[in-house]
């Protein structure tokens, strides 16, 4: 058992660091799949530092892991609960993130602006704090985003070379998604000399549609049946003019398929069961496995891999439907 523990410790130390597991500054790394990874690292590690010999490596990693499970809920604007999300009440999840910018004058000055802001010219706009610059960005100008007095993301360009101060747009926004997105578009504008924004327009309005499914990530929406929500936001889909919305709002179909899918798994029933009680619309067989299809799309990019091998056998046990004759039919 010291020896399993041991070696379990030891992986993580090595392959759970925050770092490794996300890319804030990257749009196009799926946000489910990151949120996925650190809450089930977090989980893992700290279940390893309650067992006996923990070493003081582990619980600093423990510590790291829930700060940053708070970070990219405030990224990404996620409605976050220590409870509900992190298994553990308030007080001790904060305690864990205190000891770690105990340890972190980084990560302390980050966490001074999203609560008291002790170091901040609270609610000034103008007071901003860097948090870096876009790693994706090409050509002569560079993109600088920060944290202001209002807790609101902003941006910055900067010509390459000059000299002068850092001039942030007067735009503030809610999650750093949002920031991203409209400060690519005036970079396009200024690298390009075009002023039509074109694609990243179209994906900063259709980010700000797909804003309400990510904040509720984390929450079992009960008001309604799941296959309205995954009717909703298939529509949504449709409409969507630019790559970068289609791609947002896939994430989050795929993330509800695999809800429907778990739900008809919970129940030991078919997908096209869940489906026909949920729904007045006709279901077919084809509809049941295209969301099987989609569910297995978000087992495969939107979450932490360690789980899925264990996702993977809960979809194979799952059907798609029946024939009229009763027996099991299913397509992949």
């Amino acid at each position: 058992m010291r020896e399993t523990h041991c070696t379990r410790a030891a992986w993580h130390l090595t392959h759970s660091r925050p770092e490794m597991l996300v890319d804030y500054f990257n749009p196009w790394t799926p946000m489910s799949r990151q949120v996925s990874m650190l809450t089930h690292r977090f989980s893992v590690v700290a279940a390893l530092c309650e067992q006996v010999g923990a070493d003081d490596e582990l619980v600093v990693l423990r510590n790291a892991l829930a700060f940053h499970l708070l970070r990219a809920a405030t990224w990404w604007r996620i409605d976050f609960a220590a409870p509900r999300v992190a298994g553990m009440p308030t007080t001790r999840f904060m305690a864990h993130i205190h000891a770690h910018i105990d340890r972190v004058a980084e990560d302390e000055s980050l966490f001074d602006v999203l609560t008291w802001q002790h170091h901040m010219r609270r609610g000034d706009m103008s007071h901003v704090m860097v948090l870096g610059t876009d790693p994706l960005c090409r050509g002569g100008t560079s993109i600088l985003y920060g944290l202001d007095g209002q807790r609101r993301f902003r941006f910055a360009l900067r010509e390459d070379g000059a000299g002068r101060g850092v001039a942030w747009n007067a735009t503030a926004h809610g999650d750093f998604v949002s920031t991203c997105l409209d400060a690519r578009a005036r970079h396009s504008m200024v690298e390009t000399r075009n002023e039509a924004l074109g694609e990243w327009e179209d994906a900063r309005i259709e980010h700000a549609r797909a804003a309400k499914y990510h904040m509720l990530h984390f929450r079992q929406d009960t008001s309604r049946p799941v296959i309205d929500r995954y009717i909703e936001v298939l529509g949504e889909m449709t409409r969507c003019r630019s790559r970068f919305g289609r791609f947002e709002f896939g994430n989050i179909l795929n993330h509800i398929a695999f809800l429907l899918v778990r739900a008809a798994h919970e129940r030991q029933v078919s997908v096209a069961s869940v489906l026909r009680e949920g729904t007045a619309q006709p279901i077919n067989l084809r509809v049941a496995n295209s969301i099987k299809k989609r569910a297995r799309a978000y087992v495969a990019h939107g979450v932490d891999p360690l789980l899925q091998d264990g996702l993977d056998t809960m979809l194979d046990s799952v059907v798609s439907g029946y024939s009229l004759s009763g027996q099991v039919q299913e397509s992949e």
